[in-house]
């Protein structure tokens, strides 16, 4: 007999003791029943756990692991042990919208050239207070990227154009994705030796193996909250984010893509420069604005190299 589970929505878990049971109750509030709930504990040192338990819906499987370091290895777990042929992503401070699911799945249903589904979304602050909404409707790259009309609200955006708005922009909020554990099958998973930015290296693979679904209408609310990975250390952020530029880099024979990537990582580089500035490290700051440089030449990027190798508060 088929498992009748259609979607698998995977929450990864780290000392979100506050907020992780009204994300889980959310995506059990949805419109669609054919569900279960894969949550991936990341070593928690709170109650995160026992609240999970606490709830005890027979839909939520809970899986324990040793702290990694970051979202894309318990990410992976969940997405492994996903019985059904759509996975969707939660974070365990977010929030998913009774209808999301059903109403991707039956557009995913329709659309078989479509690899994913996503939607716009809100920012709320820790007390669930909107601070802004429809962050992807409001980005300017994204306005620029043709899609066509479908069912419901959905709009279809061909692989091409898919590929080119990402190079410009990360519009695409993790939450609230739903994905093909076919397409994940064939492109691979999150990338683990990235902390950050590992959302954006999936979706560039996603948009070099396929089209996507879009609905303007709200799906998730992303939290912004103290401790959540939002406030993430710059070097590291602006590390990963290069690797991830370098390797879309390589996929591209266009010039004009080549060279707009060259701009996001020598800004990246830059970013890394300021960091050891700061930090008062006179050589690598001036390596980091010297590779911007050389990466993609701007009259910042050598009145910052200069300021390096002039400052007296730079040993």
């Amino acid at each position: 007999m088929p498992d009748p589970v259609r979607v698998s929505v995977v929450i990864p878990v780290y000392n979100a003791e506050r907020y992780v049971e009204a994300s889980v109750r959310s995506a059990l509030g949805s419109d669609l029943r054919e569900l279960e709930i894969v949550i991936v504990d990341d070593g928690s040192t709170d109650r995160s756990a026992e609240i999970v338990r606490q709830i005890g819906d027979p839909r939520i499987e809970l899986i324990q692991l040793r702290a990694s370091g970051g979202p894309a290895h318990p990410r992976n777990v969940g997405i492994a042990r996903a019985r059904a042929p759509y996975v969707a992503l939660l974070d365990a401070d977010d929030l998913i919208k009774p209808d999301k699911l059903s109403s991707a799945v039956a557009a995913l249903d329709r659309h078989p050239e479509a690899g994913f589904a996503f939607a716009d979304f809100e920012q709320i602050d820790g007390d669930g207070r909107i601070l802004q909404s429809h962050l992807i409707a409001g980005n300017r790259i994204f306005r620029e990227v043709a899609s066509e009309p479908g069912e419901d609200s959905w709009r279809l955006i061909p692989r091409a154009e898919l590929e080119r708005g990402l190079v410009g922009s990360n519009f695409i909020g993790t939450s609230g994705v739903i994905l093909r554990k076919s397409v994940l099958s064939d492109i691979g998973v999150f990338d683990e030796t990235l902390v950050y930015c590992e959302d954006r290296d999936l979706w560039f693979r996603l948009a070099h193996r396929c089209s996507a679904l879009y609905r303007e209408q709200i799906g998730h609310s992303y939290r912004i909250a103290p401790g959540s990975l939002t406030y993430k250390p710059t070097l590291r952020t602006a590390r990963d984010r290069v690797t991830v530029l370098r390797h879309e880099k390589a996929r591209w024979k266009s010039r004009c893509e080549r060279r707009q990537l060259d701009r996001l990582i020598a800004e990246n580089l830059a970013a890394i420069g300021y960091e050891y500035r700061r930090s008062r490290n006179r050589f690598r700051s001036f390596a980091s604005f010297l590779k911007a440089f050389v990466t993609y030449p701007d009259v910042r990027w050598m009145r910052a190299l200069v300021g390096s190798l002039v400052s007296p508060n730079l040993r």
